[in-house]
């Protein structure tokens, strides 16, 4: 019995990580006293849960979690698991759509419920300060998806309906890459992280490559499952990163380094996924592509065999960059220019021969009605023009000074337009 008390208590150790937003660790006395089943510990609180949602009839699946038991709620913040919780301090009852759509939704997703306005053991934050919980109304209910990646709040408007509802939870369900447009965001999501997948999209992913995305960033999205020894300690999660291949390239594309990656030339529709790893100290990124289709398997087993390493003893096979995150970007790839019309060069010109045949069209006299029509209004045309430049060459002579002033103010004034 004392043995598996220390077990318990062991497993109960909090772990201080930056997602909570605190350095301190919570006192490992907090475990002590008070009553409930969700006190024991993680393992009682995972097979509570595991039961009623197995439970058939009018089981409630909504899991009820302590604020107190942190090995619980880390599971439902950082376990990889999909969690939909709402926030209930005992006042006022859940609307009936939350257990309607967690009776039909548990076995998709875990449901709980947990007092949100209870300060954290150990922290100076409640839950609704911790992940910026918000209402418009007093009357709105307030409830979260985690997906193991990230939190997102429900919006009031979805618990009008059912439908509405589950559409919206499936749809944040689902973890999705981060889309980076540019390098310093890059840099920000991607490049100062421990691990990095950057997937290159090749176009729009389709729905497989979304669920192979989402299933192994719930299983990396925290520590990846399967280290040992001292990389067991290193819990530093596989961030998931995007950007658009068809309109950015990295700069090792197409040449020598690209191809010590092993990474695919570019093919519009064609995705692929490069990992990178920033290891602690080090002057400079590693990488390595995956060659594979991105399955589950094929992307899992990829990402199962570069990530499970340490920085004492990174994975031997990745390849140095030779820059850092501050060195290194992406640009835009160049589009493809139209080709040039071929020019036919060689044989005889035939110009002299065209004016040759224009000159003696136009002297040629006019024959029928229609030529010699066409040749009054040409001779009436020339005598216009003629008339025109001696009416402007008279008034030259009387206003010659006064046109060059205003040329060349002109000629400054468009001088000042190129300028600008």
């Amino acid at each position: 019995m004392a043995k598996k008390k220390a077990g318990a208590q062991k497993a109960a150790t909090p772990v201080t990580v930056d997602d909570w937003g605190a350095t301190a660790a919570a006192p490992a006395k907090k475990k002590k006293g008070g009553g409930g089943l969700m006190k024991v510990g993680g393992v009682v609180v995972a097979a509570v849960a595991v039961i009623m949602a197995l439970g058939g009839g009018g089981a409630n699946p909504l899991v009820d979690l302590d604020v107190n038991d942190e090995a619980a709620l880390r599971k439902v913040f950082f376990g990889g698991e999909v969690w939909a919780v709402a926030c209930q301090d005992g006042r006022k009852p859940l609307p009936d759509s939350v257990e309607a759509v967690a009776h039909r939704l548990n076995k998709e997703m875990n449901f709980g419920v947990v007092d949100c306005k209870t300060q954290l053991p150990g922290k100076s934050y409640t839950l609704t300060q911790r992940w910026k919980l918000k209402k418009q109304h007093a009357d709105d209910p307030v409830v979260f998806l985690s997906n193991g990646v990230s939190v997102e709040q429900i919006g009031a408007q979805y618990f009008r309906s059912e439908y509405d509802l589950i559409r919206e939870l499936r749809l944040l369900a689902l973890r999705r890459p981060f889309m980076a447009k540019n390098t310093e965001l890059l840099r920000e999501k991607c490049w100062s992280k421990a691990r990095c997948l950057l997937v290159l999209q090749g176009g729009t992913l389709e729905a497989p490559v979304e669920k192979a995305l989402h299933a192994l960033a719930g299983h990396h999205a925290r520590g990846g499952k399967g280290r040992t020894g001292q990389s067991a300690e290193d819990q530093s999660s596989v961030v998931f990163v995007a950007m658009d291949a068809a309109e950015h390239r990295l700069p090792f594309e197409g040449y020598d380094l690209g191809d010590a990656i092993k990474l695919r030339s570019f093919e519009a529709g064609n995705h692929r996924a490069i990992y990178f790893r920033n290891v602690t100290g080090a002057s400079s990124l590693k990488a390595l592509a995956h060659k594979g289709a991105l399955t589950t398997e094929a992307l899992g087993k990829f990402l199962g065999t570069v990530s499970l390493d340490s920085d004492e003893n990174p994975y031997a096979k990745l390849v140095d960059i030779k820059k850092d995150i501050n060195s290194l970007g992406i640009y835009r790839r160049s589009k493809k220019t139209k080709a040039k019309k071929a020019t036919i060069k060689g044989g005889k010109d035939f110009t002299e021969d065209a004016k040759k045949a224009a000159e003696e069209q136009k002297k040629k006299k006019p024959e029928t009605a229609e030529e010699l029509k066409a040749a009054f209004k040409e001779q009436q045309k020339r005598e216009q023009e003629k008339r025109a430049r001696m009416d402007a060459e008279s008034d030259d002579l009387f206003e010659e000074v006064d046109g060059d002033e205003e040329v060349v103010e002109e000629e400054e004034e468009d001088e000042e337009e190129e300028m600008i």
